[in-house]
């Protein structure tokens, strides 16, 4: 069945759903294209006969009512029809360990809680599709990188993170997305000498028109292989969005990437904290000298109160002198000042950067074995959640689709 379904023109998906609004957020997040097919059947599932059975798609998203026992004896019935190599994927307003098990035992390859998030949605899609490759259990990782103080190098250090999952990613099918959220003074686009194309006042005030395809229209992409969104720079103007626009673009974003790197502006927003407490691994970039390591052990006291000590916040100092016995501070100093809050030090190679900057290119591609790069990479790769993602096997994550970070956006 599935070489036919192939020759037929690619894979084909199907939602069975009364419900309006889920089927809008599906036709909007669910490709349609030459390569893959979605297809919608407007009726309560116990009205569904040989149409499922014709449609031969390869997964089949249910709208049912789990809290009905007549639903299930529906879904049975739709199992058998559909085939043991179509995959199923329930969602329903209800949930109870009762239908958990019952869905187990019936081996739905999915089942989502209304509301769906997007990124919830495409991710179950994506992989009931391949549910025989080793990569349907990865999930996004989100890296988050925070100035401590003014003029630290956030940017630059964040960009040549992306630029090294990027690279890794490459070879196992991962894709890599960097989300300036500095919608005033952000510089990631053109520290890359690409356009910014994120333009946020055509859905400021409409948050739910950002799609799959308005998403495509504003990303911008490096020769690379690494997408950007970065907004355009407005100077003279300070605003501040709402935490529903943060929250749908990096729900979007999650969807359809692996990894996600956050450039962070130095600013508190009323978002911030929603963004923090969303991500991975939280990244303070400080330099060597005193206020700026002050600054950086505030600013981690402060993450620390606001989403709790399990964000486990860790201090990058960026422009390091790595002798011992040099004027003012040394690197003994800023590793006995911050504890187990260091994460690392990034050697000062101010020439190096400025020429990557000025050229739009990453510093691996001036340099291959640069100090910089490989600082970095010994602070990135060093924890095993990110490393799984590196190797291709699944860590533990925690993805902006989630009904908590939902409640936190508030």
């Amino acid at each position: 069945m599935t070489d036919r379904r192939a020759e037929q023109g690619g894979r084909k998906l199907a939602m069975v759903s009364t419900d309006q609004e889920l089927l809008a957020l599906a036709k909007s997040a669910i490709p349609n294209n030459d390569q893959q097919s979605f297809h919608t059947i407007q009726k309560p599932i116990g009205e569904i006969g040989a149409e499922i059975r014709d449609l031969e798609a390869e997964a089949i998203i249910l709208d049912m009512d789990t809290s009905s026992v007549g639903e299930f004896e529906h879904l049975q019935t739709i199992n058998r029809l559909a085939g043991k190599n179509t995959a199923i994927i329930v969602i329903s307003e209800h949930f109870s360990p009762a239908a958990a098990r019952i869905l187990i035992q019936l081996k739905v390859a999915d089942f989502l809680v209304k509301p769906v998030q997007t990124s919830d949605l495409v991710r179950a899609c994506n992989n009931a599709l391949k549910l025989t490759g080793e990569e349907s259990q990865v999930e996004p990782q989100f890296l988050c990188f925070m100035p401590a103080s003014g003029g630290v190098g956030t940017t630059a250090v964040a960009l040549e993170t992306a630029s090294i999952l990027n690279k890794h990613g490459h070879k196992l099918g991962r894709s890599t997305c960097v989300v300036d959220l500095n919608f005033q003074h952000g510089s990631c686009a053109e520290y890359l000498d690409i356009e910014p194309r994120f333009h946020i006042s055509e859905i400021e005030n409409a948050p739910e028109r950002l799609d799959r395809q308005l998403l495509d229209v504003m990303l911008s992409k490096h020769e690379s292989g690494l997408s950007v969104i970065s907004a355009p720079n407005q100077p003279t103007e300070m605003r501040t969005f709402k935490p529903a626009l943060v929250v749908r673009l990096l729900d979007l974003v999650s969807a359809y990437f692996d990894n996600v790197v956050i450039d962070l502006p130095r600013i508190w927003f009323p978002w911030t904290e929603t963004v923090i407490a969303g991500s991975d691994r939280i990244f303070v970039v400080a330099d060597m000298t005193v206020p700026s390591i002050r600054h950086s052990k505030r600013l981690i006291e402060a993450i620390e109160e606001k989403v709790g000590k399990q964000s486990a916040p860790k201090i990058i100092v960026n422009r390091m002198d790595m002798r011992n016995n040099s004027a003012g501070l040394n690197a003994s100093d800023i590793e006995e000042a911050l504890g187990e809050s260091y994460a690392g030090g990034i050697p000062n190679n101010y020439s190096l950067v400025r020429d990557a900057v000025d050229r739009g290119v990453p510093l691996q591609e001036i340099e291959p074995s640069n100090n910089v790069t490989n600082s970095l990479s010994r602070i990135i790769l060093a924890s095993e959640a990110v490393d799984e993602v590196a190797t291709g096997k699944a860590g533990k994550i925690l993805s902006y689709g989630k009904q908590l970070f939902t409640r936190k956006a508030g």
